[in-house]
């Protein structure tokens, strides 16, 4: 599902859809500094949206949980950059449980 693209930063290119979930773990002993940018065809990025995930501790954030005015493609998949400054797990988590299995490409 996740692509390792270079020391702690990640690449979901499976297309979250709004109201999936991005599961964050820290595994390191100290808080992780984490960034996340969101991608859709023909669209700006959004973000790029901080948050801190104590140690060894779990964040759910969705992607409407971050934006304040509301998503301008509420409709189409975005693909999701993470960036951390300590060893996070990212596993995405679909709202719709149906489509858990279904490969929902945003590019």
């Amino acid at each position: 599902m996740s692509t390792m693209v270079g020391n702690w930063k990640m690449a979901i290119s499976d297309g979250c859809m709004p109201g999936d979930r991005l599961h964050l773990l820290n595994i390191s002993p100290a808080g992780a500094h984490v960034e996340l940018t969101f991608c859709a065809e023909g669209g700006q990025p959004l973000g790029p949206f901080r948050l801190i995930i104590p140690p060894r501790r779990t964040l759910s954030p969705a992607l409407e949980d971050l934006v304040d005015s509301g998503l301008p493609f509420p409709n189409l998949p975005y693909c999701a950059v993470v960036v951390s400054d300590a060893p996070v797990l990212v596993q995405p988590h679909p709202a719709d449980q149906g489509m858990a299995k279904v490969r929902r490409s945003a590019a």
